[in-house]
């Protein structure tokens, strides 16, 4: 019994890891792209327009969110089937008692 138990706390340790890592990197990436922005705008009226750096800088930025909240659903993913799954079933069941 305790070596499932062990198993079962590394397994959580490792996705908990995980999904933190997810999150620190997603919010590092934001603070690139915010950066990336900020320099390409700041030339945009200058001799050398630097729009790929700018634009690049959106997509960055649009990254870094995807990746803080695939760590944020990663992180919180059993709660949240569980909800969606109740949720569900309290939909099906109003429809079953509607239909009767």
């Amino acid at each position: 019994m305790g070596i499932a138990r062990d198993r079962e706390y590394d397994k959580n340790k490792e996705e908990k890891t995980i999904s933190f890592s997810l999150i620190i990197f997603g919010i590092l990436v934001l603070i690139t792209g915010i950066m990336m922005v900020q320099t390409g705008f700041a030339t945009l009226d200058g001799d050398e327009p630097r729009v790929v750096l700018y634009i690049g800088g959106i997509f960055t930025i649009i990254g870094g969110v995807f990746l803080t909240i695939g760590g944020m659903i990663y992180l919180n993913f059993e709660r949240l089937k569980k909800k969606a799954l109740s949720t569900a079933g309290k939909f099906a069941d109003a429809v079953e008692e509607e239909r009767n």
